[in-house]
């Protein structure tokens, strides 16, 4: 994490979306399909770029992401009159909650080791 980001997570102001932002890296874009999906969860890119009001293919780019980061899941559906379709699934806010806590607490052991391990002897080299 570089400096930049641990002010931005430590600003007065700070919300559920620096956070994301921060420590998984993610977009303005991908938060906002993010958090989408969880209040309409099971839908398709088209029916997500409309709800959101954004372009089919940005809404595509930032499921696609999340996907890689493991924070959203696509499910094969059958149409009853053919064809197929991706339905787009958000892992649940409880596991996401796990992931930042870990990610927090990684991060935490690292400074902590940093410091612990800090001397005036290094500081003169």
């Amino acid at each position: 994490m570089d400096e930049e980001k641990l002010r931005e997570l430590f600003s007065s102001e700070t919300t559920f979306q620096n956070i994301l932002k921060c420590i998984l890296n993610l977009t303005p874009s991908e938060i906002e399909v993010y958090l989408a999906l969880h209040e309409h969860p099971n839908t398709g890119v088209d029916e997500l770029a409309e709800i959101i009001g954004k372009d089919r293919s940005g809404v595509y780019r930032s499921l696609h992401s999340l996907m890689e980061k493991g924070l959203v899941e696509r499910e094969y559906r059958i149409l009853k009159h053919g064809g197929y379709k991706y339905l787009y699934v958000p892992i649940p806010i409880d596991v996401l909650k796990d992931r930042l806590k870990a990610e927090l607490e990684n991060w935490f052991n690292k400074l902590n080791e940093v410091v612990e391990k800090f001397s005036l002897h290094q500081a003169q080299s």
